[in-house]
């Protein structure tokens, strides 16, 4: 009965556990997660930029 009980424990494994002990994904995920929030951040400031007015457009195609 004993040993029934430590395989389904054993069994079961957390996803922090799977992610902590594997290096690799770990810093894939640390990497990935950071680019992501870097261009959205990138998205979000050039979204916000003021239009160029149409005088200084003209000069600067000229």
């Amino acid at each position: 009965m004993e040993n029934t009980q430590n395989k389904d424990e054993n069994s079961k494994v957390n996803f922090g556990k799977i992610i902590m002990d594997d290096f690799m994904l770990l810093l894939f995920l640390g990497v990935t997660i950071y680019a992501i929030f870097y261009l959205l951040w990138g998205v979000m400031e050039l979204s916000n930029l003021p239009t160029i007015p149409e005088e200084i457009k003209q000069n600067l195609l000229k």
